[in-house]
């Protein structure tokens, strides 16, 4: 074992002492903006500033997840911060799909629109741009998907690796504030609050410069200064857990359930200055969401249908479109394998399928290898979508196996790191954090307590959970953890996180235990 706990998280990110210096390296806005430039953002400014001048009609097509939710947004709040009152459209998943469609471009066109925006997607839109551009209707493309061979024929595209950015992926609304801080020439501290959530929500990798500016708008947040962020946090802390845990799966849970056009209800939340309004919205999203939670435990378990010695698990389910998604993180999760659970889509014959995969795969590169049976697919290496006819599931499974046998998964061994009873304390806390934010590609690390006795452990009063305190204002909390499955027991190894509790102006470190072991000492 390293000597110290420094040494140990050092190794554990494989990084020296001067690159953890260049990582906690204090950012601002300014030493944000050095250097960074999107290919095209002055001819995609003055694009729209033209729009402006003329008094033409813009239209901003979004999409329903977090990430679209927070791109369209952003865009929108940035015309109405210039004075513009742009039309907008949150797609509904189960009518409309996602991505600009032909239906809805003709409609664009009726409304009499000169200016359509794309945001979260348009990279592969080439026959609904093209009908536009057709029709005299300028187009903007902001999006973060992956690049097709043919782009389309729009008048700019603005993408994090397409417009030479940089080379790590960023998402849809980080790319559109990106466009906003052009296009207002500011930094508009509520649009970065935006773009971070799409951060996490989209599970980007979280280095260089995606990391950099959630450190940068982490340390600029201040409680209350935001209405709208405050209610959906719900009193935690403004970061990556609470972006994850609480403010993200509400926002989604609107996309995964709603089947008509007042998701875009979420858009005005998001936008009005109005609180009466954005409590009024508020309670309609918490209220989708516990209905999201409710349903999702209706339809969890398929532990059934699954062969655990297949290398991908592949599933027809009876579920909600929306919640597929949900299903196959749970089930990728569990197993540790590709998964796809596929359901009934409103055209006959169809049906539509949503992946998950651990690190190590990639979901884009499986989709490809399958193309003589898909229809439409899109996303990312570790996630994304597809639609098949339902009489070729069995040849999908066929050549998805194919492609899974010929690229085996390289596991990412998230290793645990030891650590000391005595080392748990509030100054090795902030060292753990001066690592943070934490997320994909840079996970939080897991610590193991070795050879703890249990004779010596503490429970709560009806022996249900491990609570036990080891020093002032220092405890291990272990919830599901009881007294009588702990003391089978003589010693035993525990996982789990640190985490910091303040109440009432009084700072406490707890031990969260993930898991116990019987001690192989």
């Amino acid at each position: 074992m390293k000597d110290t706990l420094f040494e140990r998280l050092l190794d554990y990110f494989q990084i020296n002492k001067e690159q953890y210096e260049q990582l906690i390296a204090p950012v601002s806005i300014d030493s944000f903006a050095r250097g960074r430039s999107f290919k095209d953002m002055d001819k995609a400014v003055n694009l729209v500033k033209e729009s402006i001048k003329n008094n033409e009609l813009i239209f901003v097509y979004g999409d329903y997840d977090a990430d679209g939710i927070m791109s369209t947004s952003i865009v929108v709040k940035s015309l109405l911060n210039l004075g513009v009152i742009p039309k907008f459209y949150i797609p509904n998943r189960y009518n409309d799909g996602y991505g600009i469609n032909m239906n809805k471009a003709q409609e664009i066109v009726e409304m009499g629109v000169k200016l359509v925006i794309t945001v979260d997607n348009g990279i592969s839109a080439n026959e609904p741009i093209a009908y536009l551009k057709d029709k005299g209707v300028k187009v903007l493309v902001i999006d973060h998907h992956t690049v097709p061979e043919e782009i389309p024929n729009a008048d700019v595209i603005i993408h994090p690796t397409y417009s030479e950015f940089g080379e790590t992926a960023s998402s849809a609304g980080f790319t559109s504030f990106m466009f906003s801080w052009a296009l207002l020439s500011k930094f508009d501290k509520y649009l970065s609050t935006l773009a971070a959530i799409s951060l996490i929500t989209d599970m980007m990798p979280l280095k260089e410069y995606n990391r950099d500016f959630l450190r940068l708008v982490f340390k600029n947040y201040v409680d209350g200064e935001f209405y709208s962020i405050d209610l959906l946090k719900e009193g935690a802390p403004f970061d990556e857990n609470t972006i994850g845990m609480k403010i993200g799966p509400k926002i989604n849970a609107l996309g995964r359930l709603i089947d008509d056009d007042s998701i875009n209800y979420i858009v005005h939340y998001f936008v009005t200055g109005n609180k009466e309004k954005m409590d009024k919205l508020s309670r309609w999203i918490v209220s989708t969401n516990e209905q999201r939670k409710e349903e999702s435990k209706n339809t969890s378990d398929y532990s059934s249908q699954i062969n655990e010695d297949d290398k991908a698990i592949i599933l027809l389910t009876d579920s909600k479109e929306g919640l597929i998604g949900l299903i196959a993180n749970n089930i990728c999760s569990t197993y540790q394998k590709p998964t796809i659970v596929f359901t009934e889509e409103k055209e006959e014959g169809v049906i539509k399928g949503s992946c998950r995969a651990p690190e190590g795969f990639n979901v884009v590169d499986a989709f490809n290898s399958c193309k003589d049976v898909i229809l439409t697919s899109g996303g990312h290496a570790l996630a994304g979508g597809c639609s098949i006819y339902k009489k070729d599931f069995d040849k999908f499974k066929e050549l998805f196996a194919i492609y899974v046998n010929d690229n085996p998964i390289f596991v990412v061994d998230h290793k645990t790191l030891p650590l000391g009873l005595t080392e748990i304390n509030k100054e090795n806390y902030d060292l753990i954090q001066s690592f943070a934010p934490f997320g994909e590609g840079w996970r939080a690390p897991s610590f193991l307590l070795s050879h703890i006795k249990t004779a010596s452990l503490t429970f709560s009063r009806g022996g249900e959970h491990l609570i036990s305190y080891i020093g002032q204002g220092v405890k291990i909390v272990g919830f599901g953890f009881s007294k009588e499955k702990t003391l089978q027991y003589d010693y035993i190894d525990v996982e789990g996180k640190l985490k910091e509790l303040v109440y009432r102006g009084m700072v406490s470190i707890e031990f969260n235990v993930k898991n116990l072991y019987k001690s192989g000492k």
